[in-house]
């Protein structure tokens, strides 16, 4: 539990912020030039709602994932699930519904749908490898060994 929680937490306060940097300093003008139907003002305290959901459903999700591929680096399998949770969570729901919705350019598109995936699920897989991964590991080998 207390590694659920030290993920969870450690995720979400670095995605959160590398969102902001992303988002809003470093492409900000890009973003609302290409986006006229964004906000002015992004409303903080949703983002961070969802964030924080995002949060523990990786950190949640992670051990389960990390058993399945015990045999593979916990780096390699961090990796691979933060892309995949990329993609679950932004560019197939997010991304492309946005395409079809709000007549979102297919370049905003492109550009954070592949920040979400590459950047912030890169950094959230490697996060969740190393607060989960060894821990993972080693409650298997406890069931193993338990029931031998």
């Amino acid at each position: 539990m207390k590694s659920f929680v030290t993920a969870a937490v450690l995720v979400f306060l670095v995605t959160f912020n590398l969102g902001y940097v992303f988002h809003d300093l470093l492409m900000g003008e890009w973003f609302h030039a290409r986006e006229p139907f964004a906000r002015e003002h992004f409303d903080v305290g949703l983002i961070a709602l969802a964030f924080a959901v995002y949060s523990v459903l990786l950190a949640h999700l992670f051990p389960i994932y990390r058993r399945h591929f015990a045999h593979r680096p916990a780096w390699q399998v961090g990796l691979a699930f933060g892309w995949m949770m990329g993609v679950l969570f932004d560019a197939l729901q997010g991304g492309i519904i946005e395409i079809a919705t709000f007549q979102m350019p297919m370049e905003v598109f492109f550009v954070d749908s592949g920040y979400h995936v590459f950047v912030e699920g890169s950094v959230a897989g490697l996060l969740l490898a190393a607060v989960q991964g060894r821990t993972a590991l080693v409650d298997q080998e406890a069931r193993a060994a338990s029931m031998a």
